[in-house]
């Protein structure tokens, strides 16, 4: 099926027919068509700038059943609607997330769509992406990134994972904000930076510039402001953890696809492959968990690091699926510290 421009900017203006509605809606039960209509949503409202954006006011009216109805049902609000742009571009807007709650099964999905661009990473990826801005997100494995499709006041975006980020002033000196799921918010003031935000905590690495973090889960926990060289980790409560003067290689290794340690327990080596290539790790030997590891390995896949692994610090490996037991071998090694 074919949607032309042409005819989503007269469904956009008011003026499609029953079965051009129809056929749209058909058309975008496929979500790979979803960002060419979100495309088309844009290309519309730089033709009508004096329109400015209340997605979420929106979108709540389209999902609010009285109000609804109530719009629907009276004609002199529909008459003015149509007789000015103004009002065609913000029917415009609740529109699209209309037509997307009726090829949606989950409304929360659906505001996500409708606000946000996504983009995802599986397990062994890394991906670079460039903002509108200028902006460069690098991506590492299985983490998450979400961007507003609708520019605001601050330039805000919303990860889970772990990613790097090199930000640019804006002329307009708009603020750039990382915040994450455990509410931790990185406010940044033109720099360079890493964001680690998994199931085992947050961690903010600082390259260049300068970022100021802040905890959204507690108004006593006292923003902290970075220099190149720090390390923070965020515990449970939002409490921060600095370091100093730190070694960043570690930190930004990965976008080579390269595994960094010093003086790395084995439990916190495991944790990692489990986090950047979706497996299950364990180990039944506790002091085999604490044993430690000096070095720089490269790898694009589980089994070319497990194989290193193995190899350097004398493990046995057993494997079922993607569940792995790792066990010590007969005799040390002196590679492993």
């Amino acid at each position: 099926m074919t949607i032309t421009r042409n005819l989503l900017w007269r469904y956009f203006s008011g003026n499609a027919t029953l079965p051009e509605r129809q056929r749209i809606i058909e058309w975008l039960r496929d979500e790979s068509n979803r960002e060419s209509y979100f495309q088309a949503i844009e290309e519309w409202e730089l033709e009508h700038l004096q329109f400015e954006t209340d997605t979420d006011a929106a979108l709540q009216r389209y999902l609010s059943p009285a109000e609804n109805n109530e719009d629907r049902s009276n004609p002199e609000l529909q008459r003015i609607g149509d007789t000015s742009v103004s009002r065609k571009v913000q029917w415009l807007r609740w529109t699209a997330a209309a037509v997307l709650v009726l090829v949606s099964i989950s409304t929360y999905l659906l505001r996500d769509s409708l606000l946000y661009q996504s983009y995802a990473t599986g397990n062994g990826q890394v991906l670079s992406v460039t903002l509108d801005d200028g902006s460069r997100v690098t991506l590492n494995a299985n983490s998450h990134l979400l961007i507003p499709r609708w520019k605001s006041i601050d330039r805000e975006v919303r990860l889970n994972g772990e990613a790097e980020f090199s930000v640019v002033h804006t002329r307009d000196h708009r603020r750039f904000l990382v915040k994450t799921d455990d509410q931790l918010q990185v406010e940044v003031l033109g720099t360079e930076f890493v964001v680690y935000s998994r199931e085992r905590g947050s961690k903010v690495a600082l390259m260049k510039g300068k970022v100021r973090l802040s905890s959204l889960k507690s108004n006593d926990i006292t923003p902290l402001t970075i220099a190149p060289g720090d390390v923070v980790t965020v515990d449970s409560k939002g409490a921060f953890d600095l370091r100093t003067k730190q070694e960043l290689t570690q930190h930004t290794a990965w976008k080579d696809h390269l595994f960094v340690f010093e003086h790395t327990p084995l439990h916190e080596i495991t944790a990692q492959i489990e986090e950047t290539f979706g497996l299950s790790i364990r180990m039944t030997d506790t002091e085999l968990a604490q044993r430690q590891l000096t070095g720089a390995f490269e790898a694009r896949n589980a089994e070319e690091l497990l194989q290193a692994l193995t190899k350097v610090m004398n493990l046995r490996l057993k494997q079922e699926n993607n569940h792995i037991l790792l066990e010590s071998g007969q005799s040390s090694n002196n590679a492993a510290k």
